[in-house]
Formats: structure tokens, sequence, C-alpha cells
């Protein structure tokens, strides 16, 4: 099994308290909200989805493939 980081475009479904951790000031509050929605599959792909070129670098050089290394989208 391979790694690769991409971006994922999703749709999340938030309380109003991950609401405000979300948009507030504190980093840690969003991350643990976000990790939190993530493991409890609150949340869908959609829209926008890409692989930047910076990623796909690292996995040529990781697994020593030679795809084109540019930004890989598409619209789920």
């Amino acid at each position: 099994m391979k790694e690769l980081w991409i971006r994922l475009g999703a749709i999340i479904k938030i309380t109003e308290a991950e609401e405000q951790a979300i948009f507030g000031d504190d980093e840690e509050k969003m991350r643990d909200a976000l990790r939190l929605i993530i493991a409890e599959g609150r949340f869908c792909p959609d829209e926008e989805t890409y692989i930047p070129s910076k990623a796909v670098q690292e996995f040529n050089r990781t697994y020593g493939t030679a795809y084109e290394e540019e930004n890989w989208c598409c619209d789920l």
C-alpha cells in the first residue's frame, strides 16, 4: 500500500460548538473538531480535489515513479 497526499474537497456536517472551534482563533481546537468530524464520518467528498505538484514530486521520489510533476485535479 502506498501513501499519497491530496487536498480533498468535502462537505462537513458540524455542530454549533464545532462551528465556533473552526472559525475561532485557536488552531488546536479547530484541529480537534475536524479530526472528530472525520473520525465520526460526518463528511462527504465534493467538488475540487487535487494532488499538488509537490506531493507528486514526493511520491516519485519515494516510490521511484515518474509521473508528471504537475497538479492533478478532478471534481468529485
